[in-house]
């Protein structure tokens, strides 16, 4: 019995173990059916019961089912997992494979505002933009950030290699079931990876790709650097503007006013949690204000829960958080961020258009395009000023003005504290109105624009581009161009008629009314004539008449050449048929903007050199590349003789001139400053304009109102603002910047100018000229000045020059006879008979 125990306990142990082969006892033998009958009986028998065999087969067959499942899930798993890397494969297949150097740029190099600078080096801030951000460097980081960053965000950052398989699947399960991406299946890594070079739609190719990528990026950056790329690029909402902000340190200047070095504890928490949903939790509203109370708990409960995390991570101390749950955040939010168009619109504006023109010409080179071909096509130019635009604005160029800050600031200062201006008037009391027009009625603001321009370089120092943004953001200095009036006769008809030799400052002309082609223009005062005048006493006292009677002279000799000269070529509709300029174009029938006319000014300031007003000085990239530095480029449009003695006669305006009534002003500075000047005003005093320059700078200033409407009517005194408001500007600026304002330079007499004594009348030598029939005077004369003898008052240079061309009834040699008018305080005779002149109702033939 014992032994049939043991015999069936030992086959139990066989069968549970399988350690030893099956012996042919086991085995069901025979050639006939008794035969295996028998042998199935003896084995009934040596298991000691029929129980042994059922238990015996049932175990070789679950046995043999186990292991068949066993290998099916095997083989099963290995075809799911090589289906699974095909597919992931697929996924990633269509990526395009950067390099490592593409990949670090566009992790690191994330779209930046670009910053502006005035050119005496002070931050005029960031250029606006949809987004606000500013890079910092991980060092520039308060450790209590990365702290809170990685203590919320992924707390095994320091430890894994881009991904968390756990979380990974966790996160992949809630994409396959349609959910969000919200249980923390993402590193820091893949959170960086996602802002920078994805998407944010969940889908598995989406996934497929980060969890690629984010291996590479731990293999190509430190967690430091990774760290610093992540708090740069993350969103954190708005700041106290109501701009959207992006970056730690925008963040940080946005929120609570400081750098991102600065924050506490109790900050930095509450910036850390705001990535996870930056509009719930920012405190400020699209506008820039502060939310609600209400709406202020749920940024509060973030900073907690972060705060929360940092402690569970033995980050921060116990007293630490305490001090910091009690820390009052929303009291110690900054009130405003200053921004350039703020503070400064105008500026602004300013330089951002003409950065963009310049970016547009920078970019279309590097594409190997010429200027030339941008400027031809305009499907190209407007691409190209599309590119420069959102290039300005979000790649983080820094940008280098010329703007002095202190000048800029006190030109604004007086203009808004220290000006004098005409009331607000009607758009109906413009004088070009439409009055089929159902356009509706509008209150114009009297409006200035000035220049400031330092005439060696070409830097405009500051301007002033209007009284109010908000009123109107139209830039008087740069963007409007108006009639200018009388300043037109400097630069059309006297300069040029030096430059020529026909004249010089002494040069008598006619000032005299008369009627060409139906055309009868007047002087200021429309019933007076002033007979026989100086060209200096002509043109400081602004006269018509005698500056369209030389005019007359002047176009036949190409004066518009001297324009081109200047890069401001004037339109064909002021000239004829045959190319001469329509007879009253030096009355400033022509528009110019305020530093187009401040720039044609300072070619006499600088011995006769145009170099053309620049405001940018550089744009640097933001790696730092040099992508434009203006080169400035000076072309000679006057001879230095002519620059001087047009100089020499503009100074004239201050004492007997159209400017004399700020004598007072020239007089108390004349022995510091070397001042010259031209007034204009254009038909009905529509646009008032003051130009003033020396050595070293120009002032150009202007005034009218943005429709063409009359500034004054019957009010003479009221007639001067202008004049008296360039004033107010000048003093304000010599008290300031002395030096740059050109103390102690003054005009220098160049070799081609000499003091001789000629004949004003008839433009001969003092030896040539009849005593009878002119008198001779003694002043300055460029060596190239037509001094040639003269028959009669005949010759056709004198008659020329006094307008008988102009005179459709002919020109009455008496009208040469009488008084010169050289200056107030010089008048002398002229007029005897020669003996080929001995008619005095002779006329030119």
């Amino acid at each position: 019995m014992k032994k049939n125990i043991k015999e069936f306990f030992d086959n139990i142990k066989k069968i549970f173990t399988k350690g030893e082969p099956k012996g042919d006892k086991d085995s069901v033998t025979g050639n006939t059916f008794k035969e295996k009958f028998s042998n199935i009986n003896n084995r009934i028998r040596n298991a000691g019961s029929p129980v042994r065999v059922a238990f015996f087969t049932t175990y070789e067959t679950a046995w043999n089912i186990v292991l068949f499942i066993i290998l099916a899930f095997s083989l099963l798993g290995l075809l799911a997992f090589s289906v699974g890397l095909g597919y992931f494969a697929a996924l990633v297949n269509d990526e395009e494979v950067q390099t490592n150097d593409e990949l670090v740029v566009a992790l690191t190099e994330m779209t930046e505002s670009s910053t502006v600078a005035f050119g005496t080096g002070e931050s005029l801030g960031t250029l606006r933009a949809d987004l606000i951000r500013e890079r910092v460097d991980y060092d520039d980081v308060s450790p209590y950030v990365v702290d809170a960053v990685v203590a919320t965000e992924d707390e095994h950052f320091y430890e894994h290699n881009g991904v968390v398989p756990k979380a990974f699947m966790r996160a992949a399960l809630q994409v396959f079931a349609g959910g969000d991406d919200g249980t923390g299946g993402s590193t820091l890594t893949q959170q960086l990876v996602k802002n920078q070079l994805l998407t944010n739609e969940t889908t598995f190719d989406r996934k497929a790709v980060e969890l690629l990528l984010a291996f590479r990026v731990e293999k190509l950056l430190d967690k430091d650097e990774i760290i610093e790329a992540y708090l740069n690029a993350v969103s954190f909402g708005r700041n106290a503007n109501g701009q959207n902000v992006a970056g730690i340190q925008a963040a940080a200047e946005g929120v609570f006013g400081k750098d991102a070095s600065e924050l506490n504890l109790a900050e930095s928490a509450f910036l850390a949690g705001m990535p996870q949903n930056p509009y719930a939790y920012t405190p400020f509203m699209q506008g820039g204000d502060v939310k609600d109370e209400d709406y202020l708990q749920y940024g509060k409960n973030r900073q907690t829960f972060v705060l929360d995390r940092m402690l569970l991570e033995d980050k921060i101390t116990q007293e630490e958080y305490d001090e910091a749950v009690e820390y009052d955040l929303y009291s110690n939010l900054t009130d405003s961020v200053v921004v350039p168009n703020q503070n400064y619109p105008f500026l602004t504006d300013e330089l951002e258009r003409r950065s963009v023109q310049i970016l547009k010409y920078v970019l279309a080179e590097e594409d190997g395009l010429t200027r030339e071909e941008v400027d031809s096509t305009p499907l190209i130019n407007q691409d190209y000023t599309e590119q420069a635009n959102q290039a300005l604005r979000y790649e983080g160029y820094h940008i280098t003005s010329t703007i002095d800050k202190e000048i800029y600031d006190t030109m604004q200062d007086v203009k808004d504290d220290n000006f004098y201006y005409y009331g607000d008037r009607s758009s109906e009391d413009a004088i070009d109105i439409d009055e089929e027009s159902d356009q509706e009625e509008e209150m114009m603001h009297h409006e200035v624009g000035a220049i400031l321009k330092e005439n060696s370089t070409g830097k405009i120092l500051g301007f002033i581009g209007g009284r109010d943004h908000e009123a109107s953001s139209v830039n008087h200095a740069t963007q409007t161009d108006r009639q200018i009036g009388s300043t037109m006769k400097p630069l059309i008809t006297f300069g040029p008629a030096v430059d020529k030799g026909i004249i010089a400052p002494d040069t008598v002309l006619l000032d005299e009314k008369f009627s060409y082609n139906g055309y009868e223009p007047a002087n200021y005062d429309y019933e007076e004539e002033f007979g026989l005048v100086s060209a200096k006493h002509a043109l400081s006292n602004s006269y018509n008449l005698s500056t369209l009677r030389l005019w007359a002279d002047v176009r036949e000799e190409n004066p518009q050449e001297y324009f081109e000269r200047m890069n401001m070529p004037l339109p064909d509709t002021l000239f004829d048929y045959e190319g001469r300029g329509f007879a009253s174009l030096p009355l400033g029938t022509n528009n110019l903007t305020v530093q187009e006319n401040v720039d044609a000014f300072s070619s006499f300031a600088q011995d006769g050199s145009f170099t053309e007003g620049y405001m940018i000085e550089s744009i640097t990239s933001p790696d730092g590349e040099v992508v434009y530095e203006h080169e400035p480029v000076k072309n000679e449009v006057f001879k230095d003789s002519t620059a001087y003695l047009m100089s020499d006669m503009l100074q004239e305006s201050f004492i007997s001139g159209s400017a004399y009534h700020i004598e007072d002003f020239y007089r108390d500075i004349e022995n510091e400053y070397d001042f010259a000047a031209k007034t204009g005003t254009s038909n009905s005093f529509v646009d008032s304009w003051f130009m003033g320059y020396n050595p070293d700078v120009t002032l150009g200033l202007w005034m009218g109102y943005d429709e063409n409407i009359p500034q004054v009517s019957g009010y003479e005194g009221e007639q001067y603002l202008h004049i008296y408001n360039w004033r107010n500007l000048t003093q304000e600026l010599l008290a300031l910047a002395p030096d740059q304002m050109g103390r102690g330079a003054s005009f220098q007499q160049p070799d081609s100018v000499r003091q001789m004594e000629y004949c004003g009348l008839t433009m001969e030598t003092e030896s040539d000229c009849e005593k009878d029939l002119d008198t001779p005077v003694t002043g300055p004369v460029a060596e190239d000045t037509r001094l040639n003898d003269k028959s009669s008052l005949n010759d056709p240079a004198i008659q020329s020059r006094m307008g008988a061309a102009f005179d459709d009834e002919g020109l009455s040699n008496s009208s040469l006879r009488g008084t010169v008018t050289n200056t107030y305080d010089n008048r002398y005779s002229v007029g005897g008979s020669s003996d080929d002149d001995d008619d005095d109702d002779d006329d030119d033939d």
